[in-house]
């Protein structure tokens, strides 16, 4: 098995992290989850505890994208919310957090573990 930190490793992570989010979503118990998407139940709880245990990742890779467009087409802030600090996270399941004005930085943190699945 690839060692931790490694690149294999990390994807395995990125994809487990994603079941256990999926699983979470879904309402089925794990075991219903993992027979309907071919998983191995005892590999699933084997990640789920060793994501708990390393906790959230620390560091994920970021697009900035100024205002005159970016990836997906996307544009800058429409003339009405000219002056206005917006953020958008695209999270490693696809989904997206969109936050305009101030943010509380703890607040933003337990959106995103809840988003991801995990634990607050």
């Amino acid at each position: 098995m690839a060692g931790v930190g490694s690149r294999r490793d990390e994807g395995q992570a990125r994809f487990w992290r994603g079941e256990i989010a999926g699983q979470a979503r879904s309402g089925q118990s794990v075991r219903a989850y993992c027979r309907a998407h071919r998983l191995g139940e005892a590999t699933f709880y084997h990640w789920r505890r060793e994501l708990a245990r390393r906790g959230p990742a620390a560091f994920v890779p970021v697009t900035v994208v100024g205002e005159t467009g970016g990836p997906g087409g996307a544009t800058g802030p429409a003339p009405s919310e000219a002056g206005v600090s917006r953020i958008e996270i695209v999270v490693g399941n696809g989904r997206r957090v969109q936050v305009t004005g101030p943010v509380d930085r703890r607040a933003l943190a337990e959106v995103l573990a809840v988003v991801e699945g995990q634990p607050c």
